[in-house]
């Protein structure tokens, strides 16, 4: 719900706007799940005895094959089942004031300014069934489920100025600051920023632009609030593996899937009220050509430097840091430091079993959580091409092609840690460049479009070599049958393309995430206005 006034002051030479809004998000969800003492019950039995106690007391129970290889009644899996709830609520509450106008005159034209006033209240509540929480200990536990809760609030405050300066006829500037203020239970507090920016046109067709900018963001409110929650997920115990002279790089002779190296391990996961915020800078430079009417150009270059972005840690990161903490050297034989504050961090997170008749220091549980990174830096380089061609006979054509690379991307974890190329080093699965292109043709009641992408190469997951690019086609059409009324065709990914060949990728689902596991999809549609 949003409602708003809006007028002119002083004497008419600025305008106002106010506007209060309100936006609330409520979900309720029931899960049936089965119960882990009762499913546990109906297939295994009841308890025979003990394993001798030295090799850990384990239970001995009388297994059903015939329950485990049998369907079962709907009575049966009533009895073993529950329903699990969980509801979740969002709020967000906002007054926002604008002013703008012009201030005064220069030659080269009026001076504009913007202002903005703002005032902000977001809270939300996420409230999980009890049972399916990591510490639940009561007699009716979630078969092999966990779940996230959380809840809090948090102010901010506003208060920003943009002004439009007109220096030459051909030079305009544009300079903008703002302050915002957080109030909530982490340790941001506020910060000012500021950016200023530049347009030089030498002629009608041709315009240069440069801009540098400073930026200030507080955490997800979910990755301060988070309450414990729990998840299963599979790991390569890298410890384990170096240790016993294995490479965690090799599938064949490795210590990859079926191997002892490799295993489910339960995890928690929960937010962090000693999050503080996230500063960056960006600066851009750049050229828009104008080549003919319907003809343009243009070329960016970036810099983008973000210092306490936050981020999770990656399982796979963890593993590999755990490692080279413990073993005093990292995977290409360079020296480690165990007594660094980026050690203590890394062997702090995971818990093993140590060793035993039974256990030989595997890996018992460990935690996530989400954490400021020191530092992430990036620069690249965007191109755009348009082309509009009208044609008598044959209609209207659109041509529009998009590029994009990065040339640097490096990322310091920890003060005093060394600088990473992510760009460029095997371990991190980075696409460095991206590209789109799409034809539109437009012809009487007929209209055609035929667009597509491609990511560039990735890592392949063995870290050996790089895989091939993804290029996806799509394509649509439209026909118009009445001024009303109009059928369509639409068809992604036409040429039915999966990811690229990985061999080393050797468990479910055989590729990196990023891809999409969606072969060729075919729409038919038909729209009728009815105004």
């Amino acid at each position: 719900m949003a409602v708003g006034l809006r007028g002119v002051a002083f004497g008419d030479r600025f305008d106002w706007d106010l506007t209060f809004s309100h936006a609330r998000y409520s979900l309720t969800v029931d899960q049936p799940r089965f119960l882990a003492n009762r499913i546990n019950e109906y297939f295994m039995g009841p308890e025979t005895g003990l394993l001798d106690p030295y090799f850990g007391a384990y239970p001995v129970v009388s297994f059903d094959i015939d329950r485990y290889f049998s369907p079962l009644a709907p009575d049966t899996y009533r009895s073993l089942t529950t329903i699990v709830k969980t509801d979740a609520d969002a709020e967000v509450s906002q007054g926002t004031f604008v002013l703008s106008g012009d201030l005064f005159d220069l030659p080269a034209g009026p001076v504009g300014m913007a202002a903005v006033i703002e005032a902000a209240r977001q809270s939300y509540d996420l409230d999980n069934d009890p049972r399916i929480a990591p510490n639940y200990d009561g007699p009716d536990p979630i078969y092999n489920l966990t779940g996230t809760g959380g809840g809090g609030e948090r102010d901010r405050y506003a208060l920003g100025v943009e002004f439009s300066l007109p220096i030459f006829s051909t030079l305009k500037a544009n300079l903008a600051g703002r302050y915002d203020k957080y109030d909530d239970v982490t340790n941001v507090n506020g910060a000012f920023t500021w950016s200023v920016g530049l347009e030089y046109r030498p002629v009608d067709s041709l315009l240069l632009r440069g801009s540098h900018a400073t930026s200030f963001r507080a955490p997800d409110m979910h990755y301060v609030f988070a309450e414990e929650s729990g998840f299963f997920i599979t790991v390569l115990d890298e410890y384990r593996c170096r240790r016993d002279g294995l490479d965690p790089t090799t599938t064949n002779g490795g210590c990859g899937s079926n191997t002892p190296y490799t295993y489910s391990v339960f995890a928690t996961r929960q937010g962090s009220k000693e999050l503080e915020e996230e500063k960056g800078e960006s600066s851009t430079i750049g050229v828009v050509w104008d080549i003919t009417d319907g003809m343009s150009v243009s070329l960016d270059a970036y810099r983008i430097k973000l210092e306490g972005a936050v981020s999770d840690i990656a399982p796979a990161y963890l593993m590999r840091e755990e490692a080279a903490c413990l073993l005093g050297s990292d995977r290409a034989g360079a020296p480690v430091d165990p007594n660094s504050a980026s050690c203590a961090f890394f062997t702090g997170l995971v818990d093993r079993l140590g060793v035993d008749q039974i256990n030989d220091d595997e890996i018992d549980t460990y935690l996530s959580y989400p954490f400021n990174q020191s530092m992430l830096e990036t620069s690249g380089v965007d191109a755009r091409f348009r082309y509009r061609l009208d044609t008598d006979r044959l209609g209207q054509f659109n041509f529009l092609a998009g590029w994009t690379h990065v040339l640097k991307m490096e990322e310091q974890e920890f003060p005093g840690d060394e600088i990473r190329n992510l760009r460029d080093h095997m371990q991190f699965f980075n696409f460095r460049s991206r590209a789109s292109w799409e034809v539109n043709w437009e012809i009487d009641d007929w209209q055609f479009n035929v667009n597509g992408y491609r990511w560039g190469s990735l890592p392949n997951w063995a870290e050996t070599h790089r895989i091939a690019p993804y290029i996806i086609w799509n394509a649509r059409f439209e026909k118009k049958i009445t001024e009303k009324a109009s059928l369509g065709l639409s068809v992604n990914n036409l040429f039915d393309k999966l990811h690229p060949n990985d061999d080393t990728f050797d468990s479910y689902p055989f590729f990196w995430r990023a891809y999409s596991p969606i072969g060729r999809e075919v729409f038919a549609t038909f729209a009728y206005r009815f105004r």
